[in-house]
């Protein structure tokens, strides 16, 4: 019995027809073997790139993810939907003579969209992940969340690394997070109970993220930031009770980093040593001004 694995090695050449000895001397015939041959081993190169079963592989993307989500694992790409309808209908519904008797009113807010490649691989792999086993604990919680968060185009992700904040009420769980378009979907997902979670319990997001203080860049919460420079290296951002600071000694020589354009979590990982020290009148444009970060 042959066990499969995947340190073997796919077929990597097909093996090639050919003419009997007979034909060898037909130019025509043997054009067409060598088209054939030529086919067939670009069928085989194709399936090897895109092994339909991964669907974190990047060459599984647009319509055929949509087939091997839809198809092979039963899970169709989602809608991102902000949007709430409210129907009112009855007597008591209108105060009078401002409506027809007994009318019946539809009204909807928001917003919807098809999920992007990412955030469908994302989902996917937070319902199909298999290594946190099938009890909801809220190690199974935090571990889902920073997979879903960190884990691009659903890939695995160190989980222990930068766990999120949860925290437990009755039967709410409260995440906080920083705030970026993958944790919105998240929300989005989760509010639409599209991505797997116990029906018994809610859940609610508390999202960190920056504000602009009259030109100083402040933070709602330290999360994940250091809450002191000591042990950090040049350049590393900590949260000083609310303003973000900058370790001295960075390079300031940096490409240009602007306000609304960059995450909590992403000057956390790319540090504020390459931000100007002295004010770019740029505006919008992050710059350090006696260690702490501010807006021009």
């Amino acid at each position: 019995m042959q066990i499969e694995s995947f340190n073997t090695t796919p077929l990597q050449q097909t093996i090639p027809s050919y003419l009997y000895a007979q034909y060898s001397d037909d130019e025509n015939l043997q054009a067409f073997v060598d088209a054939y041959n030529s086919l067939s081993q670009g069928y085989l190169d194709w399936f090897n790139s895109r092994p339909l079963g991964l669907y974190t592989s990047p060459n599984i993307a647009g319509p055929l993810l949509d087939w091997v989500g839809q198809g092979v694992y039963g899970i169709a790409r989602p809608v991102l939907s902000t949007q709430s309808t409210v129907t009112r209908a009855g007597c008591n519904a209108f105060p009078y003579n401002t409506v027809p008797y007994d009318y019946l009113s539809y009204s909807s807010s928001g917003t919807a969209q098809l999920a992007s490649d990412d955030i469908y691989k994302r989902l996917m792999t937070w319902d199909l992940y298999r290594g946190d086993g099938q009890m909801f604990t809220i190690g199974w919680l935090k571990n889902r969340v920073n997979r879903f968060i960190n884990g691009a185009g659903g890939l695995d992700y160190p989980v222990l690394d930068n766990p999120p904040s949860i925290t437990v009420s009755g039967s709410t769980f409260t995440i906080t997070t920083f705030q970026d378009p993958v944790s919105v979907s998240l929300q989005e997902l989760l509010a639409a109970r599209i991505a797997a979670f116990p029906f018994q319990y809610n859940v609610e997001f508390n999202f960190i993220s920056f504000y602009n203080d009259g030109g100083v860049l402040w933070m709602t919460a330290p999360l994940n930031y250091p809450t002191s420079p000591l042990g950090l290296s040049a350049g590393a951002v900590w949260y000083d009770g609310g303003v973000v600071a900058v370790v001295p000694g960075g390079s300031g020589t940096g490409a240009p980093v602007y306000f609304g354009s960059i995450t909590a979590a992403q000057l956390l990982a790319s540090g504020g040593g390459g931000l100007p020290t002295t004010n770019p009148n740029n505006a919008g444009q992050l710059w350090i001004n006696g260690g702490v970060i501010c807006i021009s």
